[in-house]
C-alpha cells in the first residue's frame, strides 16, 4: 500500500461522512422556505420556514452560533446555538445551547437546555403528538370582552347617598 492509496482512502471516507450534510454559509441569506432531508447546518440567515422532509427520518437541524432563522423551525433532532425568531418544533429532541436565543414557543418531546440560553416564549411538551394539533387545541374561541365589561359597569346615577 503506497502513500497515494492512503490519501485516496481518507478522501473517500471523508466525502461519505459529509455526503448528505448541507451547510449554509455565514455570508448567505436565503429568503424562502427550506425543506431538508438529512443533516443541515445553518451558519447564515434564513427568512422563512425550515422544515424536515416527509421521508427525512434521520434528519438533523443545527443552527450554529452565527446562524439566524426568522420563521418557524420543524425537525426531528434540532440543535440551536444561534437565533430563532419563530416557533421551534421537534418530534424527538431539541438541544438549546447556552448561546441560543429563541423568540417563540418551543414544542418538544425531549428538551436539553443549557444554562445561559434565552427563550422568550412557552415550553410545551408534545408527548408524542404533532405540534400543530397542540396549537389548535390551545386556541379557544374569542369572547366579546367589551360586552362583558359593559355588563359589569354600573350606570352612573345623579342620586347622592345621605
Amino acid at each position: 500500500m503506497s502513500i497515494f492509496d492512503k490519501i485516496t482512502t481518507t478522501a473517500t471516507s471523508l466525502s461519505t461522512v459529509d455526503k448528505h450534510a448541507t451547510s449554509i454559509g455565514e455570508n448567505c441569506v436565503i429568503d424562502g422556505d427550506i425543506t431538508f432531508d438529512k443533516t443541515i447546518e445553518i451558519h447564515g440567515k434564513i427568512i422563512g420556514t425550515v422544515r424536515i422532509a416527509e421521508n427525512g427520518s434521520s434528519a438533523m437541524l443545527i443552527i450554529k452560533k452565527n446562524g439566524i432563522v426568522e420563521g418557524d423551525v420543524f425537525g426531528d433532532d434540532v440543535v440551536i446555538e444561534g437565533e430563532v425568531v419563530g416557533n421551534v418544533s421537534s418530534k424527538k429532541k431539541i438541544t438549546v445551547e447556552s448561546s441560543a436565543f429563541i423568540s417563540g414557543n418551543v414544542y418538544y418531546d425531549i428538551l436539553d437546555m443549557h444554562g445561559g440560553a434565552t427563550v422568550n416564549g412557552n415550553l410545551i411538551r408534545n408527548k408524542g403528538k404533532e405540534p400543530q394539533k397542540l396549537e389548535n387545541k390551545s386556541k379557544k374561541p374569542e369572547n366579546n370582552s367589551s360586552a362583558t365589561l359593559e355588563s359589569i359597569e354600573k350606570p352612573k346615577s345623579d342620586n347622592k347617598l345621605l
